[in-house]
Formats: C-alpha cells, structure tokens, sequence
C-alpha cells in the first residue's frame, strides 16, 4: 500500500547516499577479453599432422608396397583454402597450457596454473597462415616406432617463420593480459609448437595487442 500524507501519494525517498558506479572496475576485471599476437620462429617448425585417412590408407595398405614404407609427406601439413601452409591455433595453446606449469595457481599455493589457464585461454583461430605454399625442406631422422628403428621423414620450415593468433581470455581476473603475455613468451623459449619440441618449433612474441571491444 503506497503511503499517503493528506489524502496525497507520499514521495519514497531513498536513505543513505547517491547509488553510484563504484563497483565498475571490479566488474571490469571478469569481462573476457581477447588478445590478437604475432610471433616469430628462432628454431626450424617440424610439421606432422595425424591425418585420419591417410593414416588409415597406409595401415590398409598391402605388405611391404611403396604405400607402406613410404611417408605421405604432403598429409604431415596443414593447409587453408588458399592453399598456404598453416599452424593450428591449438598448437599455440597447448603451448601456453604447458607453459603455465611453471607458474602457481593463484587460488592455490599447492597447485600449478595448467588447470586454471587451461579452462581460462581459448583459441579464436583455427588455422594462422604462414604465408607460404611450400615446406623449405624434409626432415629426416631415426625414430623408434613399435621397437624398430624407422627414417621419419618430416616437412620443415626453416627459423624466421611468422603467424598472427587471436586469443580470448574467458577468466580476465586470473589471467591478466600480463600473466598471458608472460605464458606466451615462457611458451615459446621452452615449449615449442609442432613436432620435436622444443628442439624445433620455438619461437618469441614479436606483436601482442590488447583489442578494445
């Protein structure tokens, strides 16, 4: 029932001080946001993707034909519909992920930051494009695959190569633009992407922009 003073609707007034926005940037700091990087190789990348098919022909394959003992060098890589050489944006994170062992979970003094950063960093490019159609060179090297030794022969792009990746952070108020930073280029120095890491695949941020949605 609304209060009335003179047969007249009274006037609620609020008591204590003016509503503000005061809490604002605390809220800021759980708004996901995304960070758009670039980094640049110090090692040789060793591509060797598991294709489904091509992984299923050659186990169908007859005994001892060329299909068997031969690799399919062209199925190691990956490519985008433009037909460039490509770098997953999941190599990235995993790299990141892996990285953040070294470091402690915030919320934890037992445990290590994989878990958290795992859940946190997300990859909005599947595919970043090195801008180039073709591998520099093959790798190749002994390997030991079902206890025999094996010549692995691998697509490589020698150090200097470049990709651009956008990230999001869906946990801003664990893992600042810093902290990622900071997991991007321990990712880098002792991680590696692809394969034979972190012997290849080793890399160094050389752009990392903070983008304003």
């Amino acid at each position: 029932m609304t209060a009335t003073m003179n047969g007249k609707p009274k006037n609620a007034s609020a008591i204590g001080p003016d509503v503000t926005n005061g809490a604002k940037q605390t809220l800021d700091h759980s708004i996901p946001y995304r960070v758009e990087l670039s980094i640049c190789g110090d090692a040789d990348l060793l591509f060797h993707r598991w294709n489904c098919e091509a992984v299923e022909a050659k186990a169908k394959a007859a005994k001892g034909s060329a299909a068997k003992k031969t690799d399919d060098v062209e199925s190691y890589v990956y490519r985008n519909n433009d037909n460039e050489l490509c770098i997953p944006g999941e190599y990235l994170r995993q790299a990141i992920i892996a990285a953040a062992k070294y470091r402690q979970d915030p919320r934890s003094p037992r445990k290590s930051a994989m878990d958290l950063v795992k859940a946190a960093v997300v990859s909005l490019t599947p595919l970043a494009s090195l801008g180039i159609e073709d591998w520099d060179y093959e790798h190749r090297c002994r390997v030991q695959v079902q206890r025999s030794g094996v010549t692995r022969v691998r697509p490589a792009i020698n150090a200097g190569w470049t990709a651009t990746f956008l990230l999001m952070v869906n946990l801003p108020e664990y893992v600042s633009s810093g902290m990622l930073h900071g997991l991007v280029s321990d990712a880098g120095r002792l991680i590696g992407i692809a394969d034979f890491r972190p012997t290849y695949g080793r890399f160094r941020v050389t752009r990392f922009d903070v983008l304003d949605d």
